[in-house]
């Protein structure tokens, strides 16, 4: 078909996109070229997901890709179709997650009369992305396959494609080939893994392509292993050697501050929250591209494939921890969560929620939202892996766990999905509840509700705006999503969550849990000091 037709460059288009790998597209179309590539793909045997926002389907798109190991893909229109995508372009590259969004554009050919929806979307997406260029006529298929395996590239991240037939196209940049570590340096961080006896171990975000090479290299060594957000489900939590998270706040520090050896695998600076870097012991960086390493002060970087450096680094390790010392470190943080007093009659403490769901749901695929409920979700849920949980580590976005719970659920069909979110993420992206209703998804969301954005809340100080600043009205989210086709349900005490959860029933549920903010202050002050 013809490539200088809407129809022709879809066809080109959904070729490249096979080619690469890609499964579904999800998205929200605007009519026109939209629903030519919709159906060229559907052509092609990859179907599409209607989403109702643009940074939904990016997210659940990039989600499945993590998952599935393929480019995610979500199809947008032009201008607010582009516009509204912004954050979910802005997660995929801060999370580390394959995207590529294809977007609708107002044509070359007619652009010089065309002020309607007519915006500059290369360069409003360059920031967002790894690379943003036009998808046009010329070899349009090699283009847009070339377009999704950049996505993939390490580091993963989005990349933007504007569709017009009417254009010559950008190719995209030629990917780096594979990183090969410096033998010099690979024998200077040998040195220092087999002199060090207090030597722990940092699993990251870059970690999670090669989780199985990683939990190899790490399973016979007796030292603690922390893992970030992002990769928590890399490393077994039932593991004796498994210390807890990384985040670059307090409650790591006590295990950091005796260790004379950090090996960070995989760690990326973006996972970290920002301040100084918490320990003066060296530090070796394994990584499988280069990366930035400023924030971790004047570490070894040792860039290359995983399944070579590890074995190589790790032979000769000898670390002579006392037995059980990381466990001890990651018990002594979730039993302090544990220490405020329990929530007020008629409500549920945060910790109460996860230990109920937990227990009820067992070892579920999990996303988990930005807000105060993150800071007690991710050290009191034991997950085993080896799928992570899901959460937006680098860009800390809300409104990421529903539509990441729907590009899991699709990912992962017959594999239970729990998506625990606040009242504030929820409401960024409560219409994709009727999203979980069409599909009938397993998915069953559980929504921390105290009518607050609290962890924002707790950072207020005076003249702030005060309480209207960041509260709402109470909302009943198990009659809303009822109205969306989803059974939904208010627990208000640990007995009534433990009832709404018991069923051993497939579909999307909504759990509504009240909850008593109260203890957040105390979760704060031990997870972050």
């Amino acid at each position: 078909m013809d490539p200088t037709t809407s129809r022709g460059l879809a066809h080109a288009l959904a070729e490249g996109l096979a080619t690469a790998g890609v499964r579904r597209l999800f998205g929200v179309p605007g009519g026109g070229p939209n629903l030519d590539v919709i159906g060229a793909a559907q052509e092609r045997g990859i179907d599409f997901v209607l989403t109702h926002g643009e940074t939904a389907a990016c997210i659940a798109a990039s989600t499945y890709g993590r998952l599935t190991g393929t480019p995610g893909a979500a199809v947008v229109t032009r201008g607010p179709g582009l516009t509204s995508a912004a954050n979910g372009l802005a997660h995929a590259t801060l999370d580390r997650a394959p995207l590529l969004l294809i977007s609708d554009t107002v044509a070359a050919s007619t652009a010089d009369r065309t002020a309607h929806q007519r915006l500059d979307q290369i360069a409003a997406a360059t920031p967002l992305t790894k690379w943003s260029g036009t998808l046009g006529h010329h070899e349009p298929a090699t283009a847009s396959a070339a377009a999704a395996r950049l996505a993939q590239q390490s580091p993963p991240g989005a990349v933007h494609l504007a569709f017009d037939p009417t254009a010559d196209g950008d190719p995209p940049p030629v990917p780096a080939g594979p990183a090969t570590a410096d033998p010099q340096g690979l024998a200077s961080a040998r040195t220092l893994v087999a002199s060090a006896r207090r030597p722990v171990a940092v699993v990251g975000v870059d970690a999670l392509a090669d989780g199985a090479t990683v939990r190899a290299a790490l399973a016979g060594l007796d030292c603690p292993v922390m893992v970030t957000y992002a990769a928590k489900g890399v490393v077994p939590e039932s593991w004796s050697t498994f210390a807890g998270l990384f985040t670059g706040a307090a409650a790591e520090r006590p295990l950091l501050a005796v260790a004379d050896l950090v090996v960070g695998i995989g760690l990326d600076a973006v996972e970290a929250m920002p301040g100084p870097w918490c320990t003066d012991a060296a530090v070796v960086l394994v990584h499988s591209h280069p990366v930035e390493t400023a924030y971790f002060g004047e570490p070894l970087l040792l860039a290359g494939p995983y399944a070579a450096l590890l074995p190589a680094l790790l032979e000769n390790a000898a670390p002579d921890w006392p037995p059980g010392a990381g466990r001890r470190a990651h018990d002594a943080v979730v039993d302090r969560l544990g220490e405020h007093a329990p929530a007020t009659d008629g409500t549920l403490s945060p910790l109460d929620v996860v230990r109920t769901a937990r227990a009820a749901l067992g070892d579920v695929l999990l996303t988990v939202d930005a807000g105060a409920h993150m800071l007690v979700t991710m050290p009191a849920w034991a997950t085993d892996g080896p799928d992570p949980v899901l959460i937006s580590n680098g860009l800390a976005t809300m409104g990421f766990a529903l539509p990441a719970a729907i590009g899991a659920a699709l990912a992962r069909p017959g594999r239970r999905v729990a998506c625990l979110t606040g009242d504030g993420g929820l409401g960024m992206a409560m219409a994709e509840i009727e999203t979980i209703a069409r599909l009938d998804l397993d998915v069953t969301v559980v929504v921390f509700n105290d009518a607050a954005l609290t962890l924002i809340a707790l950072k207020q100080g005076d003249a702030q705006g005060g309480g209207p600043a960041v509260t709402y009205t109470a909302t009943d989210f198990s009659v809303a999503a009822a109205a969306m086709g989803v059974p939904g349900v208010v627990a208000r005490s640990v007995d009534e969550l433990r009832e709404a959860l018991a069923p051993a029933r497939r579909g999307p549920l909504l759990v509504d849990a009240r909850i008593d903010p109260g203890s957040y202050r105390h979760v704060i002050d031990t997870i972050r000091g």
